[in-house]
């Protein structure tokens, strides 16, 4: 299906806005209550994370000339992976500071699907790269320190084909996906309604089952991360924004337009398209596409969709042509355009009107949802690096600045707090990380 066509006249629609989490006096209350590049592309998903047990197992005291575990780290965005980096920095020892220029989770990571997937991921590293990040959300699942993730709601995927040709190319997905270690498996027409009773599209040819997939609950996971970072004895610095970083001194403004300085042996940089901007300053030309450059053709707008409480009948995630839709935390469905096809301007106010359209589709695939009218909307710039791969690397020859950027960061969070807290701490770079380093923008 082409994407969406624009509306002939605006709807209304509500900014979705996150309430605050962490001020000062909320923290204090809370306390009380680039080594060698290896050859990885055959590398294997379950050999990959057999070597991330074996470096977890041993990461707790890290050793080498790099250790950084007793020098102060600071954190720039406390989204998904900021958060998630800062749980893993101070459980391996190291002292944290995490500046964001709102709160927690309020920025990309709350303008998301929260899709935890490795579908269409390519290449195989890319792809590879993505079901390690499902692996450790399963593994946190499994976690007692961390309450078993109550953020991590692995419903699995349930894809439907309404033509023949649909129904072909998801069997030639599940025979890749099998090839390659995922696991998937073709539904008839009755399986696809066993699963999902609720469910009367028009027509159904079948479908599949990607029963590794779920979805996160943003806000949830990156409080729960950031209070347990704060326990262990991190800061957490909102609503100020780091205009500038220079050897070991990183600069904010405060809402009031006040100048602030932080020192640290270490910055990690994980704020999302705020990277490009703040290495701007220091004369660093990060390799990610400029959301305000309106001569890019990529599609970098996300627009999500949740409605009011309804009693749908959803269980899983629910992927069709030009749409797909999840459980909402409010007990509502959450839904966007799949695959995303359009480039949007944020200031074209019929964009508006995208998601009566989407809600519209549901609604062909639901008939419990005749009368949900939609409660809130989320516009996200989404964070592309330029060749839509991860980036995860050293910024600086003497390895002070560190930077995350992805597309897939809410599948990839736990996976990247691992092996990025594991490299900055002891200097060993992970095998699954190889190819999603800084060199390669160089022929760009």
């Amino acid at each position: 299906m082409a994407g969406l066509p624009f509306p002939g006249s605006p709807a209304t629609a509500v900014r979705d806005r996150q309430p605050s989490c962490c001020t000062a006096a909320d923290q204090r209350k809370r306390r009380t209550s680039k080594a060698a590049h290896l050859e990885s592309a055959a590398q294997s998903p379950r050999g990959l994370c057999e070597e991330l047990l074996r470096v977890r197992g041993n990461s707790l005291n890290p050793e080498g000339p790099d250790q950084k575990v007793n020098q102060h780290i600071v954190i720039v965005g406390a989204g998904v992976i900021g958060c998630g980096l800062a749980d893993e920095l101070t459980r391996r020892g190291a002292s944290v500071t995490v500046i964001d220029a709102a709160e927690a989770g309020s920025a990309t990571s709350a303008a998301t699907f929260a899709w935890v997937n490795s579908n269409d991921k390519t290449p195989v590293e890319y792809s590879n790269l993505n079901l390690l990040g499902i692996q450790a959300h399963e593994r946190q699942a499994r976690s007692v320190a961390l309450n078993r993730a109550p953020w991590f709601h692995q419903t699995g995927n349930v894809q439907i084909a309404q033509t023949e040709h649909h129904m072909a190319a998801i069997d030639q997905k599940v025979q890749e996906h099998a090839a390659n270690g995922i696991e998937a498996r073709l539904l008839t027409p009755s399986q696809v309604r066993e699963l999902e009773p609720s469910l009367q599209p028009p027509h159904l040819t079948g479908g599949a089952f990607f029963p590794q997939e779920g979805w996160i609950d943003v806000q949830r996971m990156c409080t729960s991360l950031l209070d347990r970072a704060i326990g262990a004895g991190a800061s957490f610095v909102p609503h100020e924004t780091v205009t500038n970083i220079q050897g070991n001194r990183v600069t904010t403004t405060t809402r009031d337009g006040r100048s602030r300085n932080y020192h640290a042996a270490v910055v990690i940089l994980a704020a999302g398209n705020g990277n490009r901007k703040i290495l701007a300053a220091s004369g660093v030309d990060f390799p990610t596409i400029d959301p305000t450059d309106n001569r890019s053709q990529t599609p970098s707008v996300g627009i999500i969709g949740t409605t009011g409480p309804v009693r749908s009948g959803i269980g899983h995630i629910i992927s069709g042509e030009g749409i797909v839709l999840r459980p909402a935390r409010n007990g509502g469905i959450t839904f966007t355009e799949h695959p995303t096809a359009d480039t949007w301007d944020l200031d074209d106010p019929r964009i508006w009107a995208i998601p009566a359209l989407l809600l519209d589709r549901a609604r062909e695939l639901y008939p419990s949802l005749e009368n949900a009218t939609t409660e809130a909307v989320r516009l996200g710039i989404r964070v592309l690096p330029k060749d839509g791969l991860t980036i995860a690397d050293w910024i600086t020859d003497d390895k002070s600045i560190y930077a995350v950027a992805t597309h897939s960061g809410v599948t990839l969070a736990a996976h990247l707090a691992e092996v990025v807290a594991e490299e900055v701490l002891s200097g060993s770079r992970h095998q699954s990380l190889a190819k999603f380093n800084l060199a390669r923008f160089a022929a760009l």
